[in-house]
């Protein structure tokens, strides 16, 4: 992320980090955390439909209007975001609520998700989806203050929802290449 950037500034362009964590007062509404720029596809994802690989396949494909033919699996579901055709956008923003209870019980799925989201923000990027565009994708995974403990890593650049102006950490974002396909 580069200097001073805003969350919401950086959110209109096509340049990472596609996800970051957005550490917010317990009680605060996710609907008036981001300001979806015109032309752009907001979409929520509930976290605590997303405790399974399973649930969280099929919240994806509920909140993005996946077509019929998605295999709910992770291949899947890094080829649909990088498609999007069915869902015509200037730029796409997911909003994670809920996100301590996505993925919990087992780290190496929430990578997997991670660099998918990853490969998917890279993929729009650089104009390598299936209608040869760019446009910025982002994912913003919300959690209160007093519930981020709840996962002993997260991988994201984390911004305030308070200042929402720079990230407070820059951790280190390897992940393993392994990816469990399922």
């Amino acid at each position: 992320m580069a200097g001073n950037s805003t969350l919401q500034t950086h959110l209109c362009n096509a340049t990472p980090p596609w996800s970051a964590l957005l550490v917010v007062p317990r009680g605060t509404s996710p609907a008036g955390l981001v300001k979806t720029p015109p032309g752009y596809a907001l979409r929520t994802i509930q976290g605590k439909k997303c405790r399974t690989p399973s649930g969280l396949f099929s919240e994806f494909a509920r909140a993005l209007a996946f077509p019929d033919y998605f295999g709910h699996n992770w291949d899947a579901l890094e080829e649909c975001l990088a498609d999007l055709e069915w869902l015509p956008a200037n730029g796409y923003i997911l909003l994670v609520t809920d996100t301590q209870a996505v993925l919990p019980e087992d780290e190496e799925e929430y990578d997997t998700l991670l660099e998918i989201l990853d490969d998917a923000g890279e993929a729009w990027s650089k104009g390598q989806t299936a209608e040869g565009r760019s446009a910025p994708f982002h994912v913003v995974f919300v959690i209160a203050e007093d519930d981020k403990s709840k996962r002993k890593r997260w991988e994201l650049e984390e911004f305030s929802s308070i200042e929402a102006e720079t990230p407070k950490t820059k951790p280190n974002l390897k992940r393993s290449t392994k990816r469990s396909k399922k």
